[in-house]
């Protein structure tokens, strides 16, 4: 597999565990699903393929791999990886763009680093892309600024800078959340054709059952930084086995559920099993945290698991 994550465990400088432990695997022309609702864990993994933790977060444990060198530590392979073979379309298009630089600044600043291309050659080699992604390669689009684009162009400008060395493997944050509806459909269609086109292989990190269902084909859920379930994404949609994986279909067809609940803070969250204090099948043996039953790749993680009929994916 080209992207590896090893029983990675994310914590606080305090001791306070936020993610994992999280194995997961990823190769060119997969896509894999991370799922969850905000606070579990979701962008922290993304931020720490990366290598841009936030201050006080820090890997306590476990490894982060990609096409054989390691993700973990800083290196000359690394640097070499990170935005060439392995590229990131981050969740806040605007917060992660540079207000200072222009369109064409920002489209040729990968393709500089990795390909030593000036910025005039890299946005000639691109202009088919900007055509793909319905962006302008006119001088005076290229010449605004993040700020003078509309959402949905930012979140297109985003992926264009993604995809400017042409990767292999493309980490996608919640890349549809700020998006209309009808825009959103259009941004689905548009991965589904760049992933048929360059054999991309896809971390769709999201907390949208919807946009899961139709961008990817295999899913992992987390909870409170921890893997619940994970498995091919029509199973799970359908027929899911852990509690917390029900409770998010439910949520995602806006169904009530009769056990309201929080996600705790992390500080805040219990022994064992952290769905536990939500969790209707809870039992007194939830407080041991087990093991996956089954590959991490396809398993489940409870005791409790639930024997259900199939259901229509949200």
């Amino acid at each position: 597999m080209s992207l590896v994550v090893e029983e990675l465990v994310l914590q606080r400088a305090d001791g306070v565990p936020l993610l994992g432990p999280l194995s997961l695997t990823l190769a060119p022309g997969e896509r894999l699903g991370l799922a969850g609702e905000s606070g579990s864990g979701k962008s922290l993994l993304a931020r720490a393929l990366f290598g841009v933790l936030p201050p006080g977060v820090f890997q306590s444990s476990g490894a982060l791999s990609a096409f054989g060198s390691r993700l973990d530590r800083p290196s000359p392979a690394r640097d070499a990886i990170c935005g060439a073979r392995l590229a990131w379309v981050p969740q806040d298009p605007l917060g992660a763009l540079n207000p200072l630089l222009t369109l064409g600044e920002h489209l040729s600043l990968l393709p500089g680093i990795h390909r030593k291309e000036s910025q005039g050659a890299a946005l000639r080699r691109l202009d088919p892309l900007l055509e793909r992604l319905r962006l302008p390669s006119e001088a005076a689009f290229l010449a605004r600024f993040p700020h003078q684009l509309s959402g949905g162009q930012r979140q297109r400008l985003c992926l264009a800078m993604a995809l400017s060395c042409d990767p292999e493997l493309l980490v996608l944050d919640e890349p549809t959340t700020s998006l209309d509806p009808l825009v959103q459909k259009d941004f689905l269609g548009l991965m589904r054709d760049l992933q048929l086109e360059r054999g991309l292989g896809f971390l769709w990190i999201t907390h949208d059952l919807a946009v899961a269902s139709e961008a990817c084909e295999r899913l992992l859920v987390l909870y409170g930084g921890a893997p619940m379930e994970a498995g091919p994404v029509a199973r799970l949609l359908t027929t899911p086995r852990h509690p917390y994986t029900a409770r998010l279909l439910q949520a995602a067809r806006r169904q009530p559920t009769d056990e309201a609940g929080f996600l705790p803070a992390p500080q805040d969250r219990p022994p064992g099993c952290p769905f536990q204090p939500r969790c209707e099948r809870a039992q007194t043996d939830c407080v041991a945290w087990g093991p996956w039953q089954g590959p991490a790749a396809d398993g489940l993680r409870c005791g409790h698991p639930l024997r259900v009929e199939a259901a229509p994916a949200p």
